[in-house]
């Protein structure tokens, strides 16, 4: 029999084991799989933040032991009709009803607070018919809402493709200023930075998934840097700056000291009225110089881009990224 509670965060042992299982579950089979290291979820999960209520739940069969894991993360501020979920479940303990066990303790949860709809995150190797999460996800009411591509980097690029790179987007971008950081946002430039970051969910294509705009302002970027620091991550931060002192273009990327041959490349945006400029790409080619100078045990980084999204997808390819896996998004109404 299969008994599926809440996990107290602060209970060392059974975090553990809910945190193996999960990463068993979600990177079973996969190629060099991504995920949070366990310092860097332990944080996430003890510190508290006012845009994300993260509560994980555990399966134990008969002796107690951890055979399933599965969290959902209801947002505080925006998107209060949904709840953000996986499941993971080990091979050896899978056909046992184990992850729909787990997914009706989040469904359960998700309706207490109110939420209509519930999003979860299937990442499928390349070339894999009859993938477990898609079967899962499918025979369980949710829906494909919105198709992302996992790509990878080699690092470090090489100079002279970079060099290259530099010069053609400077053929656009030279009417712009480029400054990169580590660490927090400058004052100066915070305030200009939030309203950039709070519009990443809206401006890149979402597919059949809708985002409200989030309530982004400087203490909200500073609380994430805070966490970010917490958890053993150095941020690297580019942005360009326009002739009236616009910031009008931005990228971000990590590193964490937990995994110091990964980078992650996150946030990229460039405003609407700004596009055309090359921007995206000057702004990849100055972070990614920044972080491999100061991180040269980096072998890789990854990023994540709708398939449609044909811009940045682009630039990814000039930098050198190719393609490791999908990672979509399904979606399901509980109204």
């Amino acid at each position: 029999m299969t008994t599926v509670r809440s996990v107290d965060p602060h209970d060392d042992a059974a975090f553990r084991a809910w945190y193996d299982a999960l990463a068993a579950g979600i990177e079973a089979d996969r190629t060099d799989p991504t995920g949070w290291t366990y310092p860097e979820i332990t944080v996430a999960y003890r510190h508290p933040d006012p845009s994300i209520r993260r509560t994980p739940f555990a399966a134990y069969d008969d002796d107690g032991r951890c055979v399933g894991a599965a969290f959902a993360s209801l947002p505080q501020k925006e998107n209060l009709q949904r709840a953000n979920l996986n499941v993971g479940v080990p091979p050896e303990h899978r056909r046992k009803g184990i992850g729909s066990a787990l997914l009706a303790a989040l469904i359960e949860h998700g309706l207490a607070d109110g939420r209509t709809t519930m999003l979860a995150g299937v990442d499928v190797p390349v070339d894999v018919e009859d993938w477990p999460g898609v079967a899962f996800a499918t025979k369980h009411g949710f829906s494909l809402a919105l198709m992302e591509v996992r790509r990878q980097q080699p690092l470090p690029a090489p100079a002279e493709r970079l060099d290259a790179l530099a010069a053609k987007a400077d053929e656009r971008s030279g009417d712009y200023k480029i400054v990169s950081w580590n660490g927090a946002c400058p004052d100066e430039y915070a305030e200009q930075y939030a309203h950039l970051k709070a519009l990443l969910d809206t401006e890149a294509p979402t597919g059949d998934v809708h985002w409200d705009v989030p309530d982004w302002d400087v203490q909200r970027l500073r609380d994430e840097e805070e966490v970010a620091t917490l958890q053993g991550r150095t941020l690297f931060s580019t942005i360009a700056i326009a002739p009236d002192g616009t910031v009008a273009a931005h990228t971000q990327a990590a590193v964490t000291k937990h995994d110091p041959t990964r980078a992650y490349q996150w946030d990229t945006l460039v405003l609407a009225e700004h596009r055309g400029h090359r921007l995206g790409l000057a702004v990849k080619i100055a972070n990614v110089r920044a972080l491999q100078t100061a991180h040269p045990d980096v072998t890789r980084m990854d990023t994540w881009n709708a398939e449609v999204n044909g811009p940045m997808v682009a630039v990814n390819e000039e930098l050198g990224y190719r393609i490791v896996e999908y990672s979509h998004e399904y979606q399901r109404n509980l109204a």
